[in-house]
C-alpha cells in the first residue's frame, strides 16, 4: 500500500532521532517486531537517514502484519512511542489515523469470528467523528460551584498532579510520621504543608496527562472535590480533539448513571458500548475492543453501592481481564485493599500546590466575570489577601478545587473573606458533609448514612477531642480510632470500621495517611471541631473555658482558642477568666513575682513614648534568658538613639561576656544559646556571619568578643545622651579590654593563634571579674542586668506564662466580640505582679 507523501515526511521526523545512527537501526526494529520477523530480511540497513526511513516505512507498510492483528509499521511506532516523551507520543497518536493499513489482502477473513475484517482505523475514525460533538457537549463544560453556572472546561481547568504512590499504601511507622509532622510545623510558613499534615517524604508529582502515557490501567483515588471527575473530562475531551490517543475511541461513563443503564444490558460493558456507539454492531464492537482501540473512563466507583456496586466492580475487573489492550481508568474516593483491582496502577490526585492555586483563582475569576482583564485584577486582589499571614488558616483549606472554589465564591460575592473564618469552615463542612453528594444525587447505604448531619458533626468533634488532648495530637492508629467511633455510636468494632471507611469515602474529613494510620484531612477542621465541641457541651462561657484552660500554655491549641472566641456571641467573660488563669501561673512564686515587679518598675521609669504594656513586654523579653524570646515581642518600633537602645546594648554586652566566661564548653554554650545570641546581635546592628553548626571554638570566641566591643561602643554613644554618669564607667571597661588587646579588630575575622591564646587566658582568669564589674555598673546606673538565677522549674513557668500572655493578646486582636471596658482592663494589667493587679482592681472598684 502506498503511503501519502505528507505522512511519510511526518514519519521521517518522528523516527529520525531513534534510527539516525546505522548501528542502532537493526536492534530497534528487532525490539519492535521480534527477532524472527521475515520483513527484517527485506530492509537495507545502510544509507542516509533521509533515504533509509522512506524505504523502510514503505516496506513495512507493504508487508502488513507481522502477526495476526499486529501491523509491522504500527508495531514500530508503538515501540518508539513507549520510549518517547509525551510530545512525541501525541504526534504518533495524531499520525495513526493517516496510516490506513490492511492485512495481506484488502478483505482478509478473521479466523476467530468468521467475518470479514474491516479496516480498523477507518472504523475507529468513523465512530470518533460520529461522537465528537456529543462528547464535547456532555463533557466540555463543568459547574462553577457557589455561583450556579456552567463554564467551558478549558476556561477553568487546571492540570491536576498525580502521585504515583498512594498515601494509604505507604508503610511508614506512626512515630516516623509524627516526626515528619513536627519537623514540618517548625517551617510552617511553607506552602508545601498547607493542610499542616503534609506527612512523609515528598512524593513525586507528575502531570495527570503524562501518567496516561504508560498505557496502563489506572485506579485514580482522591479526596472529595479534589478534581477526579474534571480530570476524566479533560482526558476524554483531549482524546476527542485528537491531542491525546487519537487512535482510540474515548468514552466516559459515570458509574452512578450506569447503575440504571447497566441493568438493561446485564451490566455488560460491551453491550453498553454497542448501544452507546450505535454505529457499530456486535462484531465491530468486539473488533475495536480486541484491538485495544478504546479508552474507557469510569467515574465514581465509590458512588455505586450495595449489590449494584458489587456487580459493577466484578464487571470492570472482568472487562479489564478480557481486553488487556484497552486502557481503563477508574476514579474512586478510596479503594480498600479487600477489593483491589489487579492489573491496575493505583495513583492519587495530589492537593494543589501554590502555582495551581494561583492558576485556579485566575481562571475562576475570569470565567465568572466574563472579562479577562477585570478577572485577572480581581484574582490578584483575592490572592494578595489569601497569602497574607493572617489568612494562613483559610489558605490551608484552599488545596482542593471544591474548597478553593468556595473561598473564591465568598470573595466574589462579598469582596472580602468572612470576618469570622469559622463561618467559612462551617460552610465548607456543610458542603462536604451534605451538599456535595446531594448535588450529584448519590445515595449511600452504610450505617453512616442514617446519621443526621448534626450527629456526624458530633462524632467528628468527639474524635477531634479524644486525639487533640494527647501529646501526639494528630495521628490515630486504626484500632484506636475505630474504638472511639464504636464508643461514641455504641456499635461493634466491625461496624465502626465501616463508618470510618464511609467518612473517608464520602467527604474525606478523615483520611488514611499510611497503612492503618489515620488523621483529619485538615488540621484546621480538627481545630474547628474542638472549638465547636467546647461550646456545644457548655452552658456558660466559664464552662467553655474550663474545658480549655489546661491547654492555655500549649502553642498547638492557639487556633482552638481563637476559633472558640469567634463562635461566642460575646467573649467578655471568657477573656476575663482566661486572664485570671494566666496571672495565676506565677502567683505562688515569690521570686517570679519579684521579677514582674522589676519589669513594672522599669516600664514606669522609661520615657512614655510608647504604651506602658509594650514597654513592659520589652523589658520582660530582654531580661529573660531563654533563646528566642525576642521573637515573642515586637520591639522593632523602638527607634535608635533611645534609652531602650541603651538598655538593649548593655544587656547584649553582658550576655556575650557571660558566654565567654562560662564554665560550660564554649561550643556547647554558643550552640545552646544560638537563637538569642544571633537575635541580640541583629537588634544592635552586629551581623558578622553567625552560623549554627560545626563552627570552631575560635569562631565563637571571636564573634562574642567582637559583639562585646560593638555593644559597648553603641552603649557609650547612647549613654552620652541619656545617662552621662554611666558613660565614664563604660568607657573605662572598654579601655581596659583594649589595653590588654582583648578585643579583636572588628574588620579582621581571622586572628593569629597566639592572640587567641592570650585572649582566652585573659577571659579565663580576669574575665569573670570584668563581667561582674560591668553588671554592677549597669545595675547601679540603669537598673538592668540583674542575675535572676532562675531554676529550671521557674524558667519553664516563665515560658508558660509568656505563651499564655501571647495567646491572650492574640485573642484580644482576633476580631472576637469584646467590650471596650474588658479589653482596656486586660491590656492595662498584662505582665503585672499579682499585688499590682489587685491594687488596680481595688482602685477601679472604689471609682
Amino acid at each position: 500500500m502506498r503511503l501519502d507523501p505528507n505522512t511519510i515526511n511526518e514519519l521521517i521526523e518522528l523516527l529520525r532521532p531513534f534510527i539516525e545512527v546505522e548501528k542502532d537501526r537493526h536492534s530497534i526494529l528487532v525490539s519492535a517486531l521480534g527477532n524472527d520477523a521475515p520483513v527484517l530480511q527485506r530492509i537495507t540497513w545502510s544509507g542516509a537517514v533521509a533515504t533509509f526511513i522512506p524505504d523502510m516505512v514503505c516496506k513495512l507498510a507493504e508487508y502488513g502484519e507481522v502477526e495476526p492483528g499486529r501491523q509491522a509499521l504500527w508495531a514500530l511506532l508503538e515501540y518508539v512511542r513507549s520510549q518517547a516523551g509525551v510530545d512525541v507520543q501525541q504526534r504518533i497518536d495524531k499520525v495513526r489515523p493517516l496510516i490506513h493499513l490492511r492485512s495481506h489482502s484488502d478483505a482478509a477473513t478473521d479466523i476467530s469470528s468468521g467475518i470479514e475484517t474491516l479496516d480498523i482505523d477507518v472504523l475507529v475514525q468513523k465512530v470518533r467523528s460520529r461522537l465528537h460533538k456529543d462528547i464535547q457537549r456532555l463533557h466540555g463544560t463543568m459547574p462553577l460551584w457557589g455561583v450556579d453556572r456552567w463554564v467551558p472546561l478549558g476556561d477553568l481547568f487546571v492540570d491536576v498532579n498525580i502521585l504515583e504512590e498512594l498515601s494509604s499504601s505507604c508503610r511508614s511507622e506512626l512515630d516516623d510520621l509524627w516526626q515528619d509532622f513536627t519537623t514540618g510545623m517548625q517551617g510552617y510558613s511553607s506552602y508545601s504543608s498547607l493542610d499542616r499534615i503534609g506527612l512523609g517524604k515528598k512524593r513525586k508529582r507528575v502531570s495527570g496527562l503524562e501518567v496516561l502515557a504508560k498505557n496502563t490501567n489506572l485506579m485514580v483515588v482522591g479526596k472529595p472535590g479534589s478534581g477526579k471527575t474534571t480530570y476524566l473530562q479533560r482526558v476524554v475531551t483531549e482524546c476527542n480533539t485528537g491531542n491525546l490517543q487519537a487512535h482510540r475511541i474515548p468514552v466516559l461513563i459515570k458509574l452512578r448513571e450506569f447503575v440504571e443503564d447497566g441493568r438493561e444490558v446485564a451490566y455488560s460493558l460491551e453491550r453498553y458500548l454497542e448501544r452507546y456507539w450505535r454505529l457499530l454492531d456486535a462484531e465491530e464492537t468486539q473488533l475495536v475492543l480486541d484491538r485495544g482501540r478504546v479508552l474507557v473512563l469510569l467515574d465514581g466507583l465509590d458512588e455505586v453501592t450495595g449489590e449494584d456496586g458489587k456487580n459493577i466492580t466484578k464487571e470492570i475487573k472482568r472487562f479489564a481481564r478480557t481486553y488487556p489492550q484497552v486502557q481503563v481508568i477508574v476514579t474512586c474516593r478510596t479503594q480498600s485493599q479487600e477489593s483491589r483491582f489487579e492489573r491496575f496502577d493505583y495513583v492519587e490526585v495530589a492537593d494543589f500546590n501554590e502555582p495551581q492555586v494561583r492558576a485556579f483563582a485566575e481562571h475562576w475569576f475570569k470565567a465568572v466575570m466574563g472579562d479577562e482583564l477585570a478577572g485577572l485584577a480581581r484574582a490578584q486582589e483575592f490572592l494578595g489577601l489569601l497569602f497574607l499571614e493572617a489568612n494562613k488558616p483559610i489558605r490551608e483549606l484552599a488545596i482542593t478545587p471544591i474548597l478553593l472554589g468556595l473561598t473564591c465564591a465568598v470573595f466574589h460575592q462579598t469582596g472580602k473573606f468572612y470576618s469570622k473564618r469559622s463561618k467559612l469552615y462551617e460552610e465548607g463542612l456543610e458542603l462536604l458533609l451534605e451538599q456535595w453528594d446531594k448535588s450529584r444525587e448519590i445515595e449511600r447505604d452504610e450505617i453512616y448514612r442514617d446519621l443526621s448531619v448534626e450527629r456526624k458533626l458530633e462524632l467528628l468533634s468527639y474524635l477531634a477531642v479524644k486525639k487533640f488532648e494527647q501529646p501526639q495530637y494528630v495521628l490515630f492508629e486504626q484500632e484506636e480510632i475505630e474504638g472511639y467511633i464504636a464508643e461514641f455510636l455504641g456499635i461493634g468494632q466491625r461496624d465502626s470500621r465501616v463508618v470510618l471507611k464511609a467518612i473517608e469515602s464520602q467527604h474525606g474529613l478523615l483520611i488514611e495517611r499510611s497503612q492503618k494510620v489515620w488523621s483529619f484531612s485538615h488540621l484546621t477542621f480538627q481545630e474547628y471541631f474542638l472549638a465547636k465541641y467546647a461550646i456545644d457541651n457548655s452552658s456558660t462561657q466559664e464552662e467553655v473555658f474550663q474545658q480549655l484552660e489546661v491547654h492555655i500554655t500549649k502553642s498547638h491549641w492557639r487556633e482552638v482558642f481563637l476559633l472558640t472566641l469567634e463562635l461566642l456571641d460575646n467573649a467578655d467573660n471568657f477573656l476575663l477568666v482566661m486572664k485570671c488563669k494566666t496571672d495565676s501561673l506565677l502567683a505562688k512564686n515569690s521570686q517570679l513575682q519579684q521579677f514582674l515587679h522589676w519589669v513594672n518598675e522599669k516600664s514606669q521609669s522609661a520615657p512614655n513614648f510608647y504604651r506602658t504594656v509594650a514597654i513592659r513586654a520589652f523589658y520582660y523579653a530582654i531580661a529573660h534568658d531563654s533563646p528566642g524570646y525576642f521573637f515573642e515581642v515586637n520591639i522593632d518600633k523602638i527607634t535608635s538613639n533611645s534609652v531602650f537602645d541603651l538598655d538593649l546594648a548593655l544587656v547584649t554586652a553582658l550576655f556575650f561576656a557571660e558566654a565567654l566566661t562560662s564554665k560550660q564548653n564554649i561550643i556547647n554554650a554558643f550552640q545552646g544559646n544560638f537563637d538569642k545570641t544571633k537575635t541580640l546581635a541583629i537588634k544592635i546592628g552586629f551581623t558578622p556571619g553567625f552560623k549554627v553548626g560545626a563552627t570552631t571554638r575560635d569562631d565563637h570566641e571571636n564573634l562574642l568578643a567582637k559583639g562585646i566591643s560593638h555593644s559597648l561602643n553603641r552603649a557609650c554613644i547612647h549613654a552620652a545622651n541619656f545617662k552621662p554618669q554611666l558613660d565614664k564607667p563604660l568607657k573605662e571597661l572598654l579601655e581596659h579590654l583594649h589595653k590588654f588587646d582583648i578585643v579583636p579588630d572588628l574588620h579582621i575575622f581571622l586572628e593569629t593563634e597566639s592572640k587567641l591564646d592570650i585572649r582566652r587566658e585573659w577571659w579565663r582568669h580576669e574575665g569573670k571579674a570584668w563581667t561582674e564589674q560591668l553588671r554592677e555598673s549597669i545595675i547601679k546606673h540603669q537598673n538592668v542586668g540583674h542575675n535572676w538565677n532562675f531554676n529550671p522549674e521557674q524558667k519553664q513557668l516563665l515560658q508558660c506564662y509568656c505563651n499564655a500572655n501571647k495567646l491572650l493578646v492574640d485573642c484580644l486582636h482576633s476580631g472576637c466580640v469584646v467590650s471596650d471596658r474588658v479589653r482596656e482592663e486586660i491590656e492595662e494589667t498584662l505582665l503585672l505582679p499579682i499585688a499590682e493587679i489587685e491594687n488596680r482592681r481595688g482602685i477601679r472598684a472604689e471609682l
